[in-house]
């Protein structure tokens, strides 16, 4: 749909990202209006846990829109090197992405369309961004003719050309999204048609079949995020980010996340960046021990 590019903006002094929508989608009149309309409303959706959109605009036949460049790497890549993610760590990455499209339902009734792990970023500080912001929908609206997202994530309402989407379908995203981190696979197989007929017709599969180390907390939230009926799943974000601070808690009933939205995934962190044993860290600290004693020694005897 889109490509990205990092850019130097000069006024003011800053590097940013700047994604081009491709020329099928440049060549649809009605497609390129909503485009405008939505990505200058969501650049008015300031959030920590948002990827600021700064400007949206036309030049040499491209339609752009300028975005905040944020550094780390997404929730895909993460996977990616990993294999699975750990449960708290996926639950806390959850909660962030629900507070900020909570913000984003109540403040423009803004539903986002698109929640997948690639658009799920992790900053140097932990921090957890949600990205593509610009090309969200609008929940009020439901005269676009259009399936937007990406079908191993869609709900089934949105898989099936629904125009008149809430924030339930993007909840139905989180729990595929959630799925994918936790066993490593995606909820459905094939191609982008049979996935999106199986989003439609066939049931969620089992959580815990695929990874039998989820809890049992985790689990009865994935089966509700990913209901077929949206009457089935929570009605808002309020009522999921219950159920995921529920999950997250521990034993004593405290909340591991700490300020909403805030949470961290910072000892994930260390460990998506770095697949160096314990003992390579141990043997290289120990040399610069080494060097350190032995540049001492030479500057004491000369």
């Amino acid at each position: 749909m889109a490509s990205v590019w990092e850019a130097r903006q000069h006024d003011p002094e800053r590097t940013v990202a700047v994604k081009v929508l491709n020329e099928d989608i440049t060549s649809r009149p009605k497609e390129v209006d909503a485009f405008y309309s939505e990505a200058k409303t969501a650049g008015s959706l300031v959030h920590p846990n948002i990827v600021s959109v700064f400007e949206v605009g036309y030049q040499s036949g491209c339609y752009y829109y300028v975005m905040e460049l944020a550094a780390g790497y997404d929730t895909g890549k993460w996977l990616a090197r990993k294999g699975r993610l750990a449960e708290a760590d996926v639950l806390t990455v959850a909660e962030s992405v629900g507070v900020a499209l909570e913000f984003a339902s109540k403040t423009l009734g803004v539903i986002h369309c698109d929640i997948k792990p690639a658009n799920i970023m992790v900053d140097g500080d932990g921090m957890v961004r949600i990205t593509d912001m610009g090309l969200a929908r609008f929940r009020r609206t439901a005269d676009n003719e259009y399936i937007t997202g990406t079908p191993a994530y869609m709900s089934p309402e949105q898989a099936s050309g629904a125009t008149a989407l809430d924030e339930r379908s993007d909840i139905y995203s989180l729990g595929a999204t959630i799925y994918h981190l936790l066993t490593g696979k995606e909820l459905f197989s094939g191609t982008d048609d049979e996935v999106m007929e199986c989003q439609r017709t066939k049931p969620a599969p089992d959580i815990r079949a695929a990874n039998p180390d989820v809890s049992e907390a985790c689990a009865r939230l994935v089966a509700r995020f990913l209901a077929k009926s949206p009457a089935d799943r929570p009605q808002t974000w309020a009522e999921a980010l219950a159920m995921i601070r529920a999950a997250l808690a521990n034993p004593d009933g405290r909340s591991v996340s700490g300020q909403k939205g805030q949470g961290r995934v910072a000892p994930a962190l260390s460990a998506a960046s770095s697949t160096a044993p314990a003992s390579f860290w141990l043997y290289t600290a120990l040399a610069a021990a080494l060097a350190f004693a032995i540049a001492f020694a030479i500057a004491r005897f000369w």
